[in-house]
């Protein structure tokens, strides 16, 4: 039979032996040191200069002085002496100086890793449960990179379960994003806890953005909401359809009119696009641009009641075809022309100017006629001058004895001579009357 035990070496009391109590003790000395052992230091090579009685080092691969030749081996100072025991793979220690745990594997003290895999939960300065199976209690919570990018990972098991970042407030909830109880991503929020408003929601194929944060259509007109492309007719090609252009609430932004939009009769067409620009509910503007002739009109609403519509002009109105409907202007403000007959003024408000330049037989005492060179609705108010400075005796005030306008089917100046006279060149400007006559075109 051996003398000591097979793991620890600890002596066996003998039969009929003297000083049993020299072995036990030795035997009980050994216990105290590797039971719950504790070691000043690991890796030690240099014996301490003074050392508590009991005191424990685990010695490194070069030890020196009264540790020489005991590499890897364990060194105790009892009885104002160093001893030494060799540790077995497995035995446990604790470094006071490394504040950590650690294991002999036969050649090195190896520190004990706690066990990070298959773990039922983990809790940091706090306790997990089954819900929470990693709960951290901290200021922050880091979560950092290993050289390149960092990703975290959010996974459910189907499409109806939820993987979302759920943000409390004393345990109560009131906001919450991720796939919730579907696989489109959203954003929602809870006044308590209990009723939740999806407030967005992002398409996964066309990453178009839904919810009660955005606009229900595109006139809707609820305070707060996000608006689409095309709300109000903004930035959308095809702009919405005005129910009404007489509606002084249709909220600002651009409209198309057509057969479906009312109160257009007093525009010259329904189809065109209307712009609203409104201050506040006292003063709203609308201009309104023709589809089929590129007119501009506009108005605006005081509160009570719509201004008539005015037409906008361009440079290209000032001058160009007068014309009118319905008695009001439809062309330019201005038109003028020339003919046979002479020169021609027309005006937006329908008056009319017609000059002329007429040679007179001043031989002749007949009536002379000289067309207008544009017509008249009425008969125009006409008079005279002279050509030339020194004019021919016959056309004298004194001479002419009548000066006439006349519209209807036969539009002209009527002109008579008094007396007749002598001509001595009848194309020279002495022989010719300046005529005008002013009256209205419509």
């Amino acid at each position: 039979m051996s003398e000591t035990s097979p793991i620890l070496g600890l002596p066996y009391l003998q039969p009929s032996q003297a000083q049993k109590h020299v072995t036990h003790n030795e035997a009980l000395q050994l216990l105290d040191v590797v039971t719950q052992l504790v070691v000043e230091a690991f890796q030690a090579e240099v014996p301490p200069s003074v050392a508590e009685q009991g005191a424990v080092y685990a010695l490194g691969g070069l030890p020196t002085g009264a540790w020489a030749g005991h590499p890897g081996t364990l060194a105790i100072w009892r009885a104002s002496a160093w001893s030494f025991v060799t540790p077995a793979p497995g035995w446990r220690a604790w470094g006071k100086a490394e504040s950590d745990l650690r294991v002999w594997d036969g050649s090195d003290w190896a520190v004990v890793e706690a066990a990070t895999q298959g773990l039922a939960g983990l809790g940091v300065n706090t306790q997990s449960d089954a819900q929470n199976r990693l709960a951290v209690r901290a200021d922050a919570t880091l979560l950092t990179h290993e050289g390149a990018g960092h990703q975290i990972k959010v996974n459910k098991a189907s499409a109806g379960d939820t993987a979302s970042l759920l943000f409390q407030s004393n345990w109560t909830g009131f906001a919450e994003m991720g796939l919730a109880g579907s696989e489109a991503f959203s954003v929602k929020v809870s006044p308590d806890g209990q009723s939740w408003t999806e407030a967005l929601t992002f398409d996964g194929a066309t990453g178009h953005v839904g919810g009660t944060a955005v606009q229900a259509d595109l006139m809707d007109e609820t305070d707060g909401r996000l608006m689409p492309v095309g709300a109000f007719g903004l930035g959308a090609q095809t702009p919405p359809e005005a129910a009404d252009v007489d509606d002084p609430s249709l909220p600002t932004g651009l409209y198309r009119t057509g057969v479906g939009t009312a109160q257009m009769g007093a525009l010259p067409s329904a189809e065109g696009v209307l712009l609203v620009q409104s201050w506040d509910a006292t003063a709203v503007h609308q201009t309104w641009t023709s589809n089929a002739s590129g007119e501009v009109y506009k108005r605006a609403h005081d509160g009570s009641a719509w201004t008539g519509w005015d037409r906008l002009l361009a440079g290209a109105d000032i001058l160009g075809t007068v014309a009118y409907a319905g008695g009001v202007p439809t062309g330019a403000i201005l038109e003028r022309g020339s003919n046979g007959n002479g020169e021609y003024v027309r005006f937006a408000d329908g008056s009319q100017i017609c000059h002329a330049t007429a040679a007179v037989d001043v031989t002749s005492t007949a009536v002379q006629v000289f067309g207008f060179a544009a017509d008249f609705v009425a008969t125009p108010s006409v008079s005279f001058g002279h050509k030339a400075a020194d004019p021919n005796a016959a056309l004298f005030f004194a001479n002419i004895q009548a000066l006439s306008g006349q519209a209807g089917t036969d539009q002209h100046w009527t002109v008579r001579l008094a007396a007749a006279g002598v001509s001595t060149d009848p194309s020279d400007d002495a022989e010719k009357l300046c005529l005008t006559a002013i009256g209205r075109w419509f």
